[in-house]
């Protein structure tokens, strides 16, 4: 055991829990753990993937206050998303100030959620023009009128939570300025997006344990598909790029409800060209960054995110084309390839994909850059580093910084030729339960699932109470259709 003073409560989802910030704090919290005693503050259900320890162990968020209360923690980090998983921390974000982590920026999608569940509309409306005037008033009406325009990205709904906490903690300089500009006096620092360096799996090898063909090339995108991913620009490029090679689309992620998925790809024609193998677990989905030539993790407008599925695919050594704007135009020119978004942006993407199958030496290049530039800037010894600087200004003293390294990590590869996908049903169930408030433990998702099935009630029948969909679409590999979870 880590002999060390310093205590810490954190608050973050996990997995079965299907989010970024879920396999970030489990990256994460191990590493820190070296040097320090953490409790993790989860929504009432037990965890799937983080093993515990001796100097971190995995507490329900309902003990907190109690536990606070009979030994003060020195420092509470509360890890917040622009998504309902995070809903169950904020007012204790609130109440008990200490170092937010804002992975987004703008919180607003949150904020809707929460407070237009049972009578909270005026509520909603009077937070909006308290804060923005009669422009957010007007947005708030568009949006009790079942809108959902992208202008919710000028109005943030962050703020309450910046001005109550110690310290705020962001990924880039970008969304520093961002949180800055709206509240001046916040004490905002930069922390990197810590990462492990993935393994550099070989191409074929990725390829012959995906099933995708050798002679062609690869466009890949392991991220969750929403709006705001612009996938039609990139299967309109995908589709005129196949007038000059045998090109491909695969897609491994979890789909919004807004993205009508099929209908996308019958509309580009690209029914023989496109798999969607739907959530994958994280071993698969390094299989599919290895196997693509070219990624793609384009996102417009951005609520101030920077992207670990973009810094992991950069990791792995490939070249990815991104938006040039927000966190993502700091990147190094050469470390990815980047894209305006203005109208030329289909013209753009289309440009830049046939250069990159026309010149491998240039996807070479540039996945060698992207590489470097995740283990030199974003290894979780930076992050641990990142993290002791924000809890040393939190609680005014200093704090040991937990020992790390950048090598690449381990990680075992499915045996079979087939995409791994955790249980549709049981992904479906563990995150409706958490939606719903509902302790989702192991053996109640275990239970429901099997009622479901048992009475053919299949993911993607399933409703939910956040601002996305839980369950299962169709997956695709060519005309072919498999039950599949969502990434």
């Amino acid at each position: 055991m880590v002999d060390s003073a310093l205590r810490l409560a954190w608050f973050t989802p996990l997995r079965p829990v299907e989010s970024g910030i879920s396999q970030y704090s489990e990256d994460l919290l191990p590493v820190l753990a070296r040097a320090w005693q953490i409790d993790v503050y989860v929504d009432g259900y037990r965890p799937t993937h983080l093993r515990e320890s001796d100097t971190l162990r995995v507490r329900m968020a309902r003990e907190f206050r109690a536990a606070h209360r009979a030994r003060p923690y020195d420092a509470v980090v509360y890890q917040m998303g622009n998504n309902p998983y995070h809903a169950y921390m904020y007012d204790l974000a609130r109440e008990v100030p200490g170092v937010l982590v804002l992975h987004d920026t703008v919180l607003h999608h949150l904020r809707v959620g929460m407070l237009l569940r049972g009578r909270g509309a005026p509520r909603y409306r009077a937070e909006m023009e308290r804060r923005y005037g009669r422009a957010g008033w007007e947005a708030a009406t568009r949006v009790l009128r079942g809108q959902m325009p992208s202008a919710l990205f000028q109005f943030p709904l962050s703020e309450e939570l910046i001005e109550a906490s110690r310290v705020v903690a962001v990924h880039s300089e970008y969304s520093r300025a961002q949180v800055l500009s709206w509240c001046p006096d916040a004490q905002v620092l930069r922390i990197p997006m810590g990462v492990p360096l993935p393994p550099e799996i070989p191409r074929e090898e990725a390829r012959r344990r995906l099933s995708l063909p050798e002679d062609q090339f690869v466009v890949g995108s392991v991220t969750f598909i929403n709006p705001y991913k612009r996938l039609d620009v990139v299967m309109q490029a995908v589709r005129r790029l196949r007038e000059f090679v045998p090109a491909r689309l695969v897609l491994a992620g979890n789909v919004s409800h807004m993205v009508p998925l099929e209908r996308l790809i019958g509309m580009f024609g690209l029914e023989q060209a496109a798999d969607h193998l739907g959530y994958v677990d994280d071993a698969t989905a390094r299989l599919v960054v290895a196997a693509s030539d070219v990624c793609v993790n384009l996102r417009w407008p951005t609520a101030g995110e920077t992207s670990a599925s973009l810094l992991r695919t950069m990791g792995a050594g490939r070249p990815v084309l991104v938006t040039d704007g927000g966190s993502f135009a700091e990147i190094p020119d050469g470390a990815v390839v980047k894209v305006p978004p203005d109208v030329l942006e289909q013209e753009t993407v289309f440009a830049l994909l046939r250069a990159l199958a026309e010149q491998p030496d240039l996807r070479e290049r540039v996945g060698r850059l992207a590489r470097d530039f995740v283990a030199r800037e974003h290894s979780l010894a930076a992050a641990a580093r990142g993290y002791a600087a924000a809890i040393e200004a939190a609680i005014g003293r200093p704090v040991p910084v937990p020992p790390g390294g950048t090598e690449p990590e381990q990680i075992d590869l499915p045996a079979t030729e087939q995409p791994t996908r955790t249980d549709p049903l049981a992904g479906a169930v563990a995150q409706a339960l958490v939606d719903l408030g509902i302790g989702a433990d192991t053996r109640l998702v275990a239970s429901v699932a099997r009622s479901m099935a048992e009475i053919g009630l299949a993911p993607g029948k399933m409703g939910s109470t956040g601002t996305e969909p839980v369950g299962g679409k169709e997956g695709r590999r060519g005309g072919e259709r498999s039950e599949a979870d969502q990434r």
